[in-house]
This record gives structure tokens, C-alpha cells and sequence, in this order.
């Protein structure tokens, strides 16, 4: 965790593994990498998605990359949110 006073900041590249329901309620532990995709459900429907080991936590706000190739970001306020999904997009990013 990385604390500046007074704004808290958490990222979610540290974390290995995801403990995970499948669709058909199971629990697994999926690894985590450069391709595990998020989606995120708000309050009104619309649906914000990111790269995983992205994303990260500010205060009260979920931030972090749509693309790996624009610059391009999302930021949800942690209240709007309803339901978070993640799925292993498949793609063949690899960390280096």
C-alpha cells in the first residue's frame, strides 16, 4: 500500500491471484495478468472496463487503463458501482 497524507492509493498489479466465482457460482483462484480484463457495472447501467493490473484504488475512486496502446483511462466513484467482473481476455501480453 502506498499512503500520501492525506489521499490513500492502493494498486492492484501486487496482487498474484483472484479468488473468482464462475458463472455457475464455483469459487477458483484465477492469476492475475496482463491480460485479465474488469468490467464494471454502475448504478445506471453503463459499463466501464479496464485492464486489471491497471486499475487501482484513490481515496474513494477506481481509476486505471482501458488500452494497453492509447492512453486512454476510466475513473468510477467506488459508490457508483454495482457488480465488478473479470475475465481472462486471452490476449498474448506478457510482462517483462
Amino acid at each position: 500500500m502506498i499512503i500520501a497524507s492525506p489521499n490513500i492509493k492502493y494498486t492492484m498489479n501486487s496482487i498474484k491471484y483472484l479468488n473468482v466465482y464462475a458463472k455457475d457460482g464455483s469459487l477458483f483462484f484465477m492469476q492475475n495478468s496482463p491480460s485479465v480484463e474488469m468490467r464494471v457495472t454502475l448504478k445506471n447501467g453503463k459499463k466501464k472496463y479496464f485492464y486489471l493490473d491497471t486499475v487501482f484504488l484513490e481515496n474513494d475512486t477506481l481509476k486505471g487503463s482501458k488500452s494497453r496502446i492509447l492512453a486512454l483511462e476510466n475513473a468510477v466513484p467506488f459508490s457508483e458501482i454495482v457488480k465488478i467482473e473479470v475475465q481472462d481476455g486471452g490476449k498474448k501480453y506478457q510482462y517483462q
